[in-house]
């Protein structure tokens, strides 16, 4: 239903711009796309209404209509789309006058030509609307929401609440773990209520978890209650609950009763009371923050809450502001699952038999640590008669395909589904989308994006940025427990995703029930039922070596002509030609992941509608030159093709923001035309050093990586710098002989953006400081090389309001051998998370008041600067005044030091440090150029 309703929120704002001026249509036209409109608008009116249905109240008839309205609505989409291009797409300048004459006038005979053919598609195209429309009207919609209130259903999560704990594995560390934080606040200074979030993906077991805490500490607890929330909350059945619970009595008008009168019943029975109450499954915020936490009374007795929640925003929005915890449940560990793998399957027996070790193990990666996929898959295979390989096999493959009708796979993939069915319309067809990717598969996050917004997944109306909503939407999914981070970078962002192997089963299944991604394991497609709208190739082809050097060919019996995102991943081969000139409305074209010898990219420049390219590989120099056709395009990702130099023809692309190449490739003269540049990484000035002066017109600039800068392009760079003021993140390697007197420029006279957010040159040395970081409000990710640090430049630092992570490599200014640093309350670092300091004549100490929210230290000293020249007395560096410290890590340069005993005395009082630390921080200590004074004297 949702992904119906996207793809008329894509094509009615196309249809809106049809009718501007721009596009100059006759009159008739223009009326005939009024109507489609109308049409377009009433039908989706008619999905709002169906959309209150629950999805298995639709019958088959009505779900016939919506996929064939979702189908009509992609095919008008590419018709339009079509249209526009042949109408936008520009005359090629000639030098000659009457050759420019010649071309304008065909120009014109062309678009004339197609505005009449746009006139006979959309007589070809109202025709199907009108069909679409009488079957609408025949189902009428509105009378089946009418007809059919949703019912009472069984919840599927219920056995959790009644699970024998002894039969359960891996809960124990998490039980224990909860249970310990719900008590240490049972002395007389944390008397405050504590509410207590558990968060995690469905199925990991967070129900189970919390009925375990709760079953073993509600006898300390004068009244105590356990209700669930569900996923369409019925907020007055859950007070009356509550109510019920924790007052022991019925009483027979409670059904009439409003929502302030059972808030008010109910802690009026909490108020003298201490009290446990688990709130399970809540999934919207506004159920917590509107109703349910005003039923919770704190009563400084030492009340308790916990929460459960699939949403991180719940779980972060229902913690109590003092003491309270988001705890994050973990998949169990392989271990663990397959302890309880064998249990269920097994009994008391804990062995797999050998023949079937290598199968379950695949089973078991499946599962992915999550409890429910593991019981339920263990107790279909203790149900078989026959415990072979081949039965477990068969099992395994029923895990993704859900070819075993079997009713307890039924009731997974049902608590799996609620995780999607919660979804905004404008999610679902996002995370569909990720089910182009194999398992185990990591996408970047940036990436991941920009194909949204070329497929129009994301709304690009409201003067909002597309990409900085797409990012919203993924972080949404996260935050939903839906996709799980990957490569988390300093300030903790993903900087690439992955899929539950069982979520992504889901979504595969989901996407060829809505005809969204069509999957072919191998290079030969078979004819299709339904158009094919997005085609991910997955198989891995082995070519061996002594093989010929002959092509291999994409071979299709099926039309490709619908076909808008086109991804390659674990394919093998040789040489591919793909003929791409029958994809005729491809937006996304993604074939970094092939492992080729060659790409033939045969019919490149055909494709008009082309948004985003990204291309691995040796790929063909000559084809490559057909970029330059591709007038819409606006991701070009060449970072994994083996390519010297980028094609000269990419500087016709004006509407390109976002341009990635491996570090070493030389771009071509020109860069300036692109005015709508956002990213671009990288530029090796080196190679490139006339595409330095012109980076002044990009303004538009967000995202810029320079290589090889030497003091010439330095200059250069500095009296083009104003223009570059949207710029948010630069990172700079410099090629310098003298470093002092080369970059006296950057500290002295430079004026950097002063919107900037992340810089790094950690790779090179700058002389001192640039005194315009005070400037940078904004800045939150530093990584820098300075030759000569003061005191004044950790002052200058710690006054940044933003800056969260800070890696600095640096050496003392000053004249002596060494120099004390202190760190504290008048450079406070107020926002910083992580501190990485490389020093080497620089001994720094952190004074009360310092980095109040530091969590991570890493600290790279040498030895010799604890002790106190000529004593046996060791300098404290004060790690118990950074009061929010979890984690610590010391790398001890032992360079001439006396003996292995100094290195030893130094760690016993670092060690002594850390278990004196309120916090109790995690502590890792390492000894670098392990080689004794007294060893180098023998």
């Amino acid at each position: 239903m949702e992904l119906a309703s996207a793809a008329l929120g894509s094509l009615l704002p196309k249809l809106a711009t049809l009718l501007s001026e721009e596009y100059k249509l006759q009159k008739r036209v223009r009326g005939e796309i009024r109507f489609l409109q109308a049409e377009m608008e009433s039908m989706q009116a008619a999905l709002e209404a169906a959309s209150n249905l629950p999805a298995h109240q639709i019958d088959k008839l009505g779900k016939i209509w919506v996929r064939d309205l979702k189908e009509l609505c992609y095919d008008i989409e590419d018709s339009v789309d079509t249209f526009m291009v042949r109408l936008d797409t520009p005359a090629t300048a000639k030098p000659h006058s009457s050759i420019r004459f010649l071309e304008r006038a065909i120009e014109l005979v062309t678009k004339a030509r197609t505005r009449h053919h746009i006139a006979d598609d959309i007589q070809q195209i109202k025709k199907r609307i009108q069909d679409v429309a009488d079957r609408r009207d025949k189902y009428k919609f509105k009378d089946v929401v009418a007809a059919h209130p949703d019912s009472t259903a069984i919840d599927p999560r219920l056995p959790a609440l009644y699970k024998d704990a002894a039969k359960l594995v891996g809960i124990d560390g998490p039980v224990e773990k909860l249970t310990n934080l719900l008590t240490q606040g049972e002395d007389v200074q944390k008397r405050q209520l504590m509410v207590v979030s558990i968060v995690g993906v469905g199925g990991l077991g967070k129900t189970t978890v919390a009925n375990s805490v709760y079953q073993g500490l509600k006898g300390k607890f004068e009244c105590h209650a356990f209700v669930s929330v569900s996923l369409r909350p019925d907020l007055k059945k859950i007070l009356r609950s509550i109510l019920r619970n924790v007052s022991g009595m019925e009483c027979g008008n409670m059904e009439a009763w409003s929502l302030p009168d059972l808030i008010n019943q109910i802690r009026g029975i909490l108020d003298k009371k201490r009290y446990i109450i688990v709130i399970d499954d809540v999934w919207d915020e506004s159920s917590w923050t509107t109703t349910i936490k005003y039923a919770l009374v704190d009563n400084n007795l030492g009340s308790r809450v916990i929460v459960t929640t699939r949403n991180s925003n719940v779980a972060k929005v229902a913690c109590s502001p003092i003491d309270g915890a988001m705890y994050e449940l973990e998949p169990l560990s392989f271990e663990n699952s397959k302890k309880l793998f064998c249990k269920r399957i097994f009994k008391d027996k804990q062995e797999i038999h050998s023949e079937l070790e290598e199968i379950s193990t695949k089973i078991l990666k499946k599962c992915g640590g999550l409890p429910l996929a593991i019981i339920t898959i263990s107790s279909m295979l203790a149900r078989l008669p026959n415990k072979t390989k081949y039965e477990w096999h068969r099992v395994y493959t029923s895990m993704g395909s859900g070819l075993e009708k079997d009713k307890s796979l039924e009731n997974m993939q049902e608590i799996l589904s609620l995780s999607y069915g919660d979804l905004p319309s404008y999610l679902k067809p996002c995370l569909l989308y990720l089910s182009m990717f194999p398992e185990d598969w990591k996408i970047r996050v940036d990436t991941l994006v920009q194909m949204w917004v070329a497929e129009g997944l994301v709304d690009e109306k409201g003067g909002e940025n597309p990409y900085e909503l797409g990012k919203g939407y993924f972080n949404e999914l996260v935050n939903r427990s839906m996709i799980m981070p990957a490569h988390l970078d300093e300030l903790g962002r993903p900087g690439a995703c992955r899929v539950h192997d069982m979520i992504l089963d889901l979504l595969i299944s989901l996407s060829a029930q809505e005809n969204f991604v069509t999957i072919s394991q191998g290079l030969h497609l078979t004819p299709q039922a339904c158009k094919i709208r997005r085609l991910s190739l997955q198989q891995k082809i082995q070519k061996h070596e002594d093989e010929d050097d002959q092509r291999v060919m994409l071979a299709v019996d099926v039309d490709m002509s619908h076909v808008r995102s086109l991804i390659g991943c674990k394919i093998h081969f040789k040489n591919l030609v793909l003929p791409l000139s029958m994809f005729s409305v491809l937006r996304v074209l993604s074939l970094e992941e092939f492992s080729s010898k060659r790409c033939h990219l045969k019919g490149l420049g055909s494709l008009k509608h082309l948004r985003f390219l990204s291309l691995g590989g040796e790929v063909e120099t000559e084809l490559l030159e057909e970029i330059g056709k591709l007038q819409l395009l606006r991701t070009l990702d060449l970072r994994e093709a083996s390519i010297d130099e980028v094609p000269a023809s990419i500087i016709q692309l004006t509407k390109l923001e976002h341009l990635y190449v491996w570090r070493w490739a030389k771009l071509p003269d020109g860069i300036g035309n692109l005015r709508s540049l956002r990213e671009l990484s990288w530029l090796d000035v080196d190679l490139s050093p006339k595409t330095l002066a012109k980076l002044g017109n990009l303004t538009e600039l967000r995202v810029l990586s320079i290589d090889d800068l030497d003091e010439s392009g330095l200059r250069t760079f500095v009296q083009m710098m104003p223009n570059l003021c949207n710029l948010r993140t630069l990172s700079i390697d410099f090629n310098m002989i003298d470093e002092t007197s080369s970059l006296e420029c950057m500290s002295n006279r430079w004026k950097g953006p002063a919107r900037l957010q992340n810089f790094e040159s950690i790779l090179s040395t700058i002389p001192q400081l640039p005194q315009w970081f005070s400037s940078l409000s904004e800045l939150s990710y530093l990584s820098i090389a300075v030759k000569r640090l003061t005191q004044d430049d950790l002052q200058l630092l710690g006054a940044l309001p933003l800056l969260r992570f800070l890696r600095l490599r640096a050496s003392f200014a000053g004249d002596t051998n060494e120099c004390q640093f202190v760190i504290g309350s008048d450079q406070p670092f107020p926002s910083l998370d992580r501190f990485v300091f490389w020093q080497d004549d620089i001994f720094t100490v952190f004074a009360q008041g310092a980095m109040p929210k530091v969590q991570s230290l890493e600290l790279d000293m040498p030895l010799r600067h604890f002790q106190v020249q000529e004593t046996a007395v060791f300098r404290d560096i004060g790690l118990e005044n950074l009061t929010s410290l979890k984690h610590v890590f010391i790398r001890l340069d032992c360079y001439n030091a006396r003996n292995i005993r100094e290195a030893e005395d130094v760690e016993v009082m670092i060690r002594d440090a850390i278990s004196m630390h309120p916090s109790h921080p995690t502590l890792e200590l390492m000894r670098l150029n392990k080689r004794w004074a007294s060893e180098q004297q023998r």
